[in-house]
């Protein structure tokens, strides 16, 4: 069993990055319209683990498997880049105020954090979407008792 989920771990974990990055986008707008502002320490946690699992994500995504069979596999690979080092910049921004001992952004600050957290969401979306396709469209992944669906072209090790 434990084989089993180490063989599906990119599709176990990239739920994670998806609610998460929308859960703290959303959380993020509704704390800034509500109290004009948004406190750094605030929600902080939410975009950590996003960052994690968006790192874990990359990691673990099994690009052999696609490789050959798909148009959808460099746009999504290069959208769940884009939001792991986006959401892990946004993260570090955040954490280095902290450190320096800010409370919340400034006005301007903080419009641009908001449009960067929601491109972030956009992006991870996009990749969500991309990944959705390469397996319900193109069968990546995908076996039946036993057997892929769309097994790997060739070896890319």
């Amino acid at each position: 069993m434990l084989n089993e989920i180490l063989n599906h771990l990119h599709p176990i974990l990239v739920h994670f990055p998806i609610a998460i990055i929308t859960i703290g986008t959303i959380h993020d707008l509704i704390v800034s319209f509500r109290q004009r502002s948004l406190p750094l320490k605030k929600g902080i946690w939410i975009w950590i683990a996003a960052a994690l699992f968006s790192w874990f994500s990359v990691a673990t995504g099994p690009e052999d498997d696609a490789r050959g069979n798909t148009s959808f596999l460099e746009i999504h690979s290069t959208l769940a880049d884009i939001t792991t080092w986006v959401v892990s910049i946004l993260v570090a921004v955040r954490l280095i105020m902290i450190l320096r001992g800010k409370q919340s952004f400034a006005k301007i600050a903080l419009i641009f954090y908001l449009v960067v957290a929601i491109a972030s969401c956009g992006f991870v979306l996009g990749a969500g979407y991309y990944g959705g396709k390469m397996v319900y469209d193109d069968g990546i992944g995908v076996k039946v008792n036993g057997n892929s669906v769309n097994p790997p072209i060739g070896n890319h090790h």
